[in-house]
């Protein structure tokens, strides 16, 4: 058989391809122990998005004032010390995204988040 008469296994046929769900996806979809798909439930997300989205406005507002007090006359541990209280926020509220097929996690990473912020809106007071 020369090769111009062999074909590929896919010619003529639809490949094999694995399913997204239902029975027999092969592990595809991760399982919970009753054998229900773990999905995000979507009021989580949006709870933790619209948390996160007021983190963000009054972390940028602190960051402004922040930086002011950075290139202005503030003292010599303010910039480290605010930088990664900032750096420390943004990481907390990433895992809150990261950990939302989970039932409380998300709702602790956010609550250190937000102590974060207030920690930064201290030293902006002490600044």
């Amino acid at each position: 058989m020369s090769t111009s008469e062999q074909q590929s296994p896919l010619v003529g046929q639809a490949p094999a391809l694995p399913r997204q769900g239902g029975p027999g996806a092969g592990g595809l979809v991760p399982q919970t122990r009753r054998g229900e798909a773990a999905a995000v439930r979507l009021r989580r997300l949006a709870g933790v998005a619209i948390w996160a989205l007021l983190l963000v406005l009054a972390g940028s507002v602190s960051a402004i004032v922040g930086l002011f007090r950075i290139f202005g006359d503030g003292p010599g541990w303010f910039a480290p010390a605010f930088i990664s209280t900032g750096v420390l926020g943004m990481l907390l509220t990433m895992m809150a995204f990261a950990t939302l097929r989970f039932k409380g996690v998300p709702w602790m990473f956010m609550a250190a988040a937000t102590a974060t912020l207030l920690a930064a809106f201290a030293m902006l007071s002490m600044g």
